[in-house]
C-alpha cells in the first residue's frame, strides 16, 4: 500500500511524494537512470513475502528532463490477464513531455491492452493530475496547487475487492488534512513520517511496513531527491540528493547518484 501526493510550493518549485509500503520489512529499491528519466524500479510482486520471487517492470515513482514528475500507488490486481501499473508510470515519463502528452500516452496504452488497477498522480510546471486506471478505462481530475491519492479510486469508486479496505481511506484522509496546511518540503517529510491512525498510518507499521519514502522536488535550475530506506519516521538512511537527469546527467554525476543513493542495488542499472 502507498501513499502519494503532490505540492506547489510558493517559490514556482514543485514537488511529488510517496511511501513505498510493502509485503516485507526488507527491500533494495533498483533504480533506472538516464539523461532524459529517472525511475525507482516498480514491482508487481510487492505483496510477497519471498524476495527470490521478486519481478520488476516499470516505474514506481520518476521523473524526465522536461519536469515532469509522476508516481502510483496498487488499488487492484484486476483484471486477472492485465500489465503491471508501474508500466503506465514509465509510460507518462518516456513520452509524455507535460501532463497532457503524458495523459495521452497512458490512454493509448490502455486501449493496446488492460492494465490492473491503480491512481497515478502526475504535476508538471502548470497543473497536477489525478489518473485512475481501471483495466483499458481511465478516469482523469486535474487540480491547481496540491493533491494526494491512496489505494482506492475516487472517480471509479472503492469496491470490496481493492486490496486496502481497511486502511486506504484513513490515510487519504490524513494525507489531505496535512497537506491541506502544508507550505514547505518539511512540512512533508512530517507528513510522511506521521501516524494519525497508529501504526497503520501514512508511516506503516503494519501488515504493509513502509520501506523506503521518497520527495521528488523540481526546480527551474536544478532538481532533487529526498530518499529514507525504512519507516520515514525513523529511516535507516535519508538523505537528499542532486538527480542526474536533463543537464545534471553525466556519467560521474550518474555513479555519484548511485553510490549515494540508499540501496544495495543502486549501484547496478536495471535490466
Amino acid at each position: 500500500m502507498c501513499t502519494t501526493g503532490a505540492l506547489r510550493l510558493s517559490d514556482g518549485s514543485y514537488l511529488l511524494f510517496k511511501n513505498k509500503d510493502f509485503g516485507r520489512e526488507n527491500f533494495e529499491d533498483r533504480l533506472d537512470v538516464s539523461k532524459e528519466t529517472f525511475g525507482v524500479v516498480g514491482t508487481p510482486t510487492w505483496g510477497r513475502e519471498d524476495c527470490s520471487a521478486d519481478v520488476f517492470s516499470g516505474f514506481s515513482i520518476g521523473a524526465n528532463r522536461h519536469g515532469l514528475l509522476c508516481a502510483d500507488s496498487n488499488v487492484r490486481e484486476e483484471p486477472p490477464g492485465g500489465a503491471n501499473y508501474d508500466l503506465l508510470t514509465e509510460v507518462a515519463l518516456l513520452e509524455g513531455q507535460d501532463i497532457g502528452s503524458a495523459i495521452r500516452a497512458v490512454e493509448s496504452a490502455v486501449q493496446d491492452g488492460p492494465y490492473w488497477c491503480a491512481n497515478l498522480v502526475l504535476i508538471d510546471q502548470e497543473a497536477i493530475a489525478g489518473l485512475e486506471v481501471r483495466g483499458s478505462d481511465i478516469a482523469v481530475e486535474l487540480y491547481d496547487d496540491r493533491h494526494t491519492r491512496t489505494n482506492h479510486h475516487i472517480s471509479f469508486g472503492a469496491t470490496e475487492l481493492d486490496q486496502d479496505t481497511t486502511t486506504s481511506a484513513l490515510r487519504l484522509r490524513s494525507s489531505s488534512s496535512r497537506l491541506a496546511e502544508a507550505e514547505r518540503v518539511e512540512d512533508v517529510l512530517d507528513l510522511l513520517s506521521s501516524h494519525d491512525d497508529g501504526e497503520t498510518g501514512i508511516c506503516s507499521h503494519s501488515r504493509f511496513p513502509t520501506v523506503y519514502s521518497y520527495i521528488l522536488h523540481w526546480r527551474v535550475d536544478q532538481a532533487h531527491i529526498f530518499v529514507s530506506k525504512g519507516t520515514p519516521c525513523s529511516p535507516v538512511s535519508q538523505c537528499k540528493l542532486l538527480l542526474p537527469i536533463g543537464d545534471a546527467w553525466s556519467p560521474a554525476t550518474e555513479e555519484t547518484f548511485r553510490s549515494l543513493y540508499p540501496s544495495e542495488s543502486a549501484c547496478f542499472q536495471a535490466s
